[in-house]
């Protein structure tokens, strides 16, 4: 410890220090308070360093980037632009070869052939994971109905080559099921399995990575004001990177303007860049 200096206060050890302000608190209360105060105190210090800050303000903690969508994740819409799948722990419904809305091309086991529920269930799968095409599930699931077939009937007697055969045909029957008549369940799969992301607020387009305004719209490369309701378009060659403009429905016609990339909005032209009276 350095030595005090000349005509200065000597210096007091921290713990030291420490320990005469907690002699000097606990000097005016009793010591049945005494104890509670250094008590509680000490579990306070504990739990703080056990609870969270976070936790004891109610505030989340910060969600990571979402690995699915680049923009905003919303909800499902039939015309959304840019489909991405439900975010864990989604997984898709099955329920082997039973009705999905009153809709069962497929029997669990037809004829008693053979056990198809295996393949129902990864058609169910199919239907339900975002983005995957229809065909695509509907091909998997006859080939999966075959190979059961094949499973169930691997002998090289009569009854098994008979029994083949027929498994085999209710195959392309329930795949021809499946093919023709599942758009409205694949496309109930999809909206369950599918979020929308839109890379914009409110799914506003963007130009060049960068966000146009609601009621703007991406052309030629540049986010641009669109004419109001009941305007005009006029189309014209100038500088600026939105290359038209807007004439309001009381002069609608789109003239030449007096000078280069302008427009006059007129009832008539007159073919001077100006307007007929």
């Amino acid at each position: 410890m350095a030595a005090p200096v000349k005509g200065s206060l000597p210096l007091t050890p921290r713990d030291d220090w420490f320990d005469r302000l907690a002699r000097g608190a606990a000097g005016s209360m009793s010591r049945r308070h005494a104890v509670g105060f250094f008590a509680g105190t000490t579990m306070t210090a504990i739990l703080g360093s056990w609870v969270r800050p976070s936790r004891v303000f109610g505030v989340g903690p910060r969600q990571g980037k979402d690995p699915g969508c680049a923009g905003i994740r919303t909800f499902y819409k039939a015309d959304c632009p840019n489909k991405v799948p439900k975010l864990p722990p989604y997984k898709p419904a099955i329920n082997g070869c039973g009705p999905q809305n009153g809709f069962n091309p497929v029997p669990q086991s037809p004829l008693y052939l053979a056990n198809f529920t295996p393949a129902c269930d990864g058609h169910d799968e199919g239907y339900g994971t975002c983005n995957r095409p229809k065909a695509v599930t509907d091909k998997k699931f006859l080939d999966d109905m075959k190979a059961i077939c094949a499973k169930e009937y691997s002998g090289t007697g009569f009854f098994s080559t008979i029994g083949l055969v027929q498994c085999a045909r209710n195959t392309e029957t329930y795949y021809n099921a499946v093919s023709t008549l599942g758009d409205d369940p694949y496309k109930e799969g999809q909206s369950e399995g599918c979020d929308c992301c839109d890379e914009c607020p409110g799914g506003a387009p963007k130009c060049n990575e960068i966000c146009c305004r609601p009621g703007y719209a991406c052309e030629n490369g540049a986010c641009c004001e669109q004419c109001a309701p009941g305007w005009i378009k006029c189309p014209v060659e100038t500088p600026y990177s939105c290359k038209f403009g807007c004439c309001n429905p009381a002069e609608p016609v789109c003239c030449p303007g007096k000078g280069p990339g302008r427009i006059r909005c007129c009832k008539v032209c007159n073919g001077s860049g100006g307007c007929s009276s």
